[in-house]
């Protein structure tokens, strides 16, 4: 990444994140990662190339409670990312193209409903949507659930539950009307399929469209070059 730059965002209060940085024009493409992830990866290594390609700006970030941002990972809460990633686009001139991966995209999905005004569009890559009852069936130890999967074992406090119920998930895409590009893997172990369907049906966007990847898992990384082809045709 010879041409970008490595920043650092104080949040407000205390705190700050961690970001690699490519100028370029608008959008600007916003990368945001899982629970559990970091903000380098393939899908992101991905998405970094097609901007450089393209002259877009772009811009990663690790989560609060992830990689080199500060916090505790398993007691960040959603509201508390959402946050973050608003003082993170603070820093764009320009209006940002939001590329969220399972729970970036549910991150993505919220600031699409909250902050219209700051995005151009949404691209929801397998997104976490039914977080709260997923995560309340997994099993508790004391103030944590425990939640294991192929890739890793968090333990989520119960101030994230407890936030999660504040979210108003269950009206979310009704309250979306920005560009909306939803991908979703047809065996998604995680995260069933289903979430994606019945809130795409539900959006309130009039561009939106739904790809259910044959064969596809959660993660999506082998697929990544064609979700990105189906990027650029949405977003041109």
């Amino acid at each position: 990444m010879s041409d970008s730059f490595l920043q650092r965002i104080d949040l407000p209060g205390e705190g700050h994140v961690v970001a690699d940085r490519l100028p370029g024009r608008a959008p600007a493409y916003v990368y945001l990662h899982g629970l559990a992830s970091v903000r380098h990866g393939e899908k992101s290594e991905a998405l970094l190339r097609r901007a450089r390609a393209r002259g877009r700006e772009f811009l990663r970030f690790d989560f609060p409670g992830h990689g080199e941002s500060s916090g505790t990972m398993g007691h960040v809460t959603i509201s508390e990312l959402v946050r973050a990633t608003l003082r993170v686009l603070e820093q764009l001139p320009h209006r940002a193209l939001l590329v969220g991966s399972s729970l970036g995209g549910l991150v993505a999905s919220l600031i699409a409903a909250r902050h219209p005004g700051a995005v151009h569009g949404i691209v929801l890559i397998a997104p976490a949507f039914g977080f709260l009852p997923r995560m309340a069936a997994h099993p508790r130890d004391a103030d944590y659930v425990v939640v294991t999967s192929q890739w890793t074992e968090v333990r989520l406090h119960r101030r994230v539950l407890d936030d999660a119920a504040t979210l108003g998930e269950e009206t979310l895409a009704e309250r979306i009307h920005v560009p909306t590009l939803v991908v979703h893997g047809e065996h998604d172990a995680t995260v069933p399929v289903r979430h994606s369907e019945e809130f795409h049906a539900r959006l309130a966007a009039r561009r939106k469209e739904l790809w259910v990847v044959p064969g596809g898992d959660h993660r999506l990384n082998e697929q990544i070059e064609a979700i990105l082809d189906r990027v650029e045709e949405f977003f041109p």
